[in-house]
């Protein structure tokens, strides 16, 4: 036996429901929380970096200096300092301190000595997989925080993030954790 009151508030109780639903956020909303996200994840992650770094005795700029010849191979220096985005004074500056602690080493082309050829050495090449090194252990530790069930989403969200910046820039974007190949030219 079913009561009047009963269907009432039953519908009272479902209409007040139904206008409590919360809406989903638009697309444009979840973008900015993701680049805000972002930006705090890996403005975190250069901290943690840059902390190491100083305890090396190595800058944020010498690093990228080590990756980008890392990358690219043997280069000029002015080409290194068009790349950086520095005048070439600066870019001798910070090659000059990289190259007394034997992470960069330069070379004169005997053709035309004025131009000064620059390529990262093992050891600057050990100090960039000590510091891949030392990154994917940190991001074990922060990952092994997570839900593993969660995991395989998130592996398949940071995919399709990276592929999409690969459309986006038309280039692949550099996996600083895989083993670097040796640039025929740093030969």
């Amino acid at each position: 036996m079913i009561h009047g009151r009963t269907i009432v508030h039953v519908t009272q109780i479902v209409n007040a429901t139904a206008r409590t639903v919360v809406k989903a956020p638009a697309a444009a909303e979840l973008q900015e929380q993701i680049i805000a996200d972002f930006r705090v994840t890996i403005g975190a992650m250069k901290c943690a970096m840059s902390e190491r770094l100083v305890r090396l005795g190595i800058s944020m700029a010498q690093l990228h200096i080590m990756y980008t010849l890392e990358r690219d191979g043997e280069m000029t220096m002015s080409r290194l300092a068009d790349v950086l985005g520095v005048s070439l004074s600066n870019a001798s500056g910070l090659v000059d301190r990289m190259e007394e602690r034997g992470y960069i080493e330069r070379t004169r082309v005997p053709e035309d000595r004025r131009v000064v050829l620059v390529r990262v050495t093992e050891a600057g090449t050990r100090m960039i997989q000590t510091n891949d090194a030392l990154s994917d252990e940190l991001m074990r530790a922060v990952l092994g925080r997570l839900n593993p069930a969660e995991l395989p989403v998130i592996a398949r969200a940071t995919a399709e993030v990276r592929a999409a910046l690969e459309a986006t820039t038309a280039q692949p974007a550099r996996n600083l954790h895989e083993t670097p190949t040796p640039s025929s030219r740093s030969r």
